[in-house]
């Protein structure tokens, strides 16, 4: 996303540089790590504390295993519909590809032969709904998947997918809907600031998430969160006919500010979410509380 809005950060002062892997420390005000992985390893967290203000720095774990509601086992009494994801963003897909060519290529021929007991998950296309948990096959129970009640969200004949979209103290719920029980792009409805249920702002204390995304729907007034994601870009919500919707405008412009707000302020502290009680509106420019010699720098560190 930051490269997204680099050019509205630059028309407020702020030079972003983007940096690929760890070798090189750059004088910064403020870092932002985007590692496209589900678990970041340790010589990234390491890097990242060259820099005394960051974001995401701490969100090192987003595996669906460790906070998705409605987690199921073998053992569990539930006799509603169930869904089978990989615990991995993406289905695992960024860490697949880092994987060596011959490691890949081996891995696949194991599949196609039979020859490995894991069914990998790699995409939404690949997920599967089940009538009762006791339908899940037995290969699906293992450190690879997540076994999750299957709570959709109805509005008529359709579902709802619900995006709490986030940067600091900025907050926009993006809603889509979809005759489809797995949602990725169907019907947009809206995209707009709003005042996010103490569940969500929980969560994001759990994970150590300054930016990012919660999937979720909202059952009997209480969210139901199903996915976590820290590096927002290609076919995520911010690409999604941004040149004219102005909701999706709207909140990159808050973004970039919020970004600004960030750099200047002396007392931000990562993970303070102590004061996210509320919408922050856009309009309200960023208060400067030091001069810099030279202009405020932002990093997105890529993986």
């Amino acid at each position: 996303m930051v490269c997204i809005i680099e050019d509205a950060l630059n028309k407020l002062g702020i030079e972003v540089v983007h940096l690929y892997g760890t070798d090189t420390v750059i004088p910064a005000d403020l870092l932002l790590v985007h590692y496209d992985r589900s678990v970041v390893p340790e010589d990234v967290v390491k890097f990242s504390r060259n820099y005394r203000k960051k974001i995401n720095s701490g969100a090192i774990d987003i595996r669906k295993h460790l906070y998705a509601d409605g987690l199921l086992t073998r053992k569990s009494v539930y006799s509603g519909p169930v869904i089978v994801k990989s615990t991995l963003n993406y289905g695992g897909q960024p860490e697949n590809n880092s994987r060596s060519l011959a490691i890949r290529i081996r891995t696949r021929i194991e599949r196609m032969l039979g020859l490995s007991s894991t069914a990998l998950i790699r995409s939404k296309d690949e997920y599967r709904i089940y009538d009762s948990v006791r339908d899940v096959p037995k290969r699906y129970f293992s450190d690879h998947h997540v076994v999750q009640k299957l709570m959709p969200e109805r509005d008529g004949d359709k579902n709802v997918l619900r995006e709490y979209v986030f940067l600091g103290n900025i907050h926009y719920e993006n809603i889509e809907r979809s005759t489809s029980l797995i949602i990725t792009e169907d019907e947009h409805i809206s995209c707009r600031q709003f005042n996010p249920h103490p569940r969500l702002l929980e969560m994001r204390q759990k994970l150590n998430l300054d930016y990012g995304k919660l999937d979720y729907t909202m059952i009997d007034g209480e969210p139901f969160i199903f996915d976590a994601n820290k590096t927002l870009g290609l076919g995520d919500v911010v690409d999604r006919e941004v040149a004219g919707n102005e909701e999706y405008k709207s909140m990159l412009h808050a973004f970039a500010l919020e970004i600004a707000r960030i750099v200047n302020a002396p007392d931000f502290r990562t993970y303070d979410l102590s004061s996210l009680q509320g919408v922050v509106r856009e309009e309200i420019a960023p208060q400067p509380q030091h001069q810099l010699s030279d202009p405020p720098i932002a990093i997105a560190q890529n993986g």
